[in-house]
């Protein structure tokens, strides 16, 4: 969906205007990733007393950093030659692009791995997770709640440093609920709301259409979004702002993954086969490489963004099973190994 967004096949197009307004929105692939990371960690951690706080951040670091690190370093080597940036900018930027702090700045949001601002909300999401964890155990009211908290510290921010901007940080009330993790909570949230709901009543809450039911949403608040958007961003709206953190996670996304998760179906099925799930594996690298050096390399040479989507997927493919699978299993297993001889 993301590349879709990112390559529209009808943004040159004449008299497709509406189908280029509805493509546009496939940035939801986005909010998409957010909800699905939120069912997963919570799936996975919730209904632990105890967390290994440790093992639960080498876990994430493992399976996020190795890629990023060095897509993010050769990036900025490559810029370093093309352009005359001074070194210390350069190492500046470098800096809070490699410690994911770049995505809370206005300005350098898009500097390096440019697609990677989102991993700036994804890892506040992980550090956070845990604590979420404890305070949505305590009282229900709090999955109401804790997105205005958020939404509250966001606002605060803005108006604490607008005298000091550094890199636009914190630059706008619509940066703060369009790019961090403060104005969208919300989707994180909804997707550890279904992994509870998920460990609870998957075996008494029976369904047969929440898969279509979920695709028919979300295509319905694409369409919404669209008409918002006329073109550019529809999420940059205020109502579009509500739609897409609220509620196409709610009401479409949240249904779609239930759907697929518990009913037996074509599209399930075709997720669920083997080549499929290697495509998933490899699919946060093809994330990391969709825009960026690799993209421009091949660009160069193909011109055709079906050709590319392939390529890319390819090159996915090879950089998962020769550098990133590898690399998280030896961060995973290093760490188990000194974790047993400390004990």
């Amino acid at each position: 969906m993301v590349f879709i967004h990112h390559f529209n096949p009808f943004a040159d197009i004449q008299n497709y205007n509406r189908l280029k307004y509805f493509f546009t929105e496939f940035n939801v692939g986005v909010t998409l990733f957010f909800v699905l990371s939120g069912f997963l960690i919570g799936y996975r951690y919730f209904g632990f007393t105890k967390l290994d706080f440790k093992q639960y951040i080498v876990n994430r670091i493992a399976r996020i950093y190795p890629m990023y690190f060095l897509l993010t370093t050769a990036t900025f080597i490559f810029l370093f030659i093309i352009q005359s940036e001074s070194i210390r900018e350069n190492l500046k930027l470098f800096a809070l692009n490699i410690t994911f702090l770049r995505g809370y700045f206005q300005d350098i949001k898009f500097s390096g791995v440019s697609q990677g601002w989102s991993l700036t909300v994804e890892e506040t999401f992980y550090f956070l997770a845990p604590l979420l964890f404890i305070i949505l155990k305590r009282n229900k009211i709090f999955w109401v709640v804790l997105p205005l908290i958020f939404l509250g510290i966001g606002f605060g921010l803005v108006y604490a440093f607008k005298d000091n901007r550094c890199y636009g940080f914190m630059s706008t009330i619509q940066f703060m609920q369009r790019y961090t993790f403060l104005g969208r909570s919300t989707e994180f949230l909804t997707g550890i709301g279904l992994a509870v709901f998920y460990m609870k009543y998957r075996a008494t809450f029976k369904t047969k259409y929440f898969t279509l039911i979920g695709i028919l949403f979300s295509i319905f608040f694409i369409i919404a979004l669209s008409i918002l958007g006329k073109g550019y961003s529809g999420a940059g709206h205020p109502i579009g702002m509500f739609i897409n953190s609220v509620l196409l996670p709610l009401f479409g996304f949240a249904p779609l993954f239930w759907g697929l998760i518990q009913e037996q179906n074509f599209i399930s099925k075709i997720l669920s086969h083997k080549y499929f799930v290697l495509l998933g594996k490899s699919s946060y690298i093809f994330y990391l490489i969709h825009l960026g050096i690799i993209y421009t390399f091949l660009n160069q040479f193909i011109a055709s963004p079906l050709v590319l989507f392939i390529l890319l997927n390819l090159a996915s493919l090879i950089l998962f099973k020769s550098i990133e699978e590898p690399l998280n299993n030896f961060i995973r297993k290093k760490y188990k190994r000194s974790l047993i001889r400390s004990i």
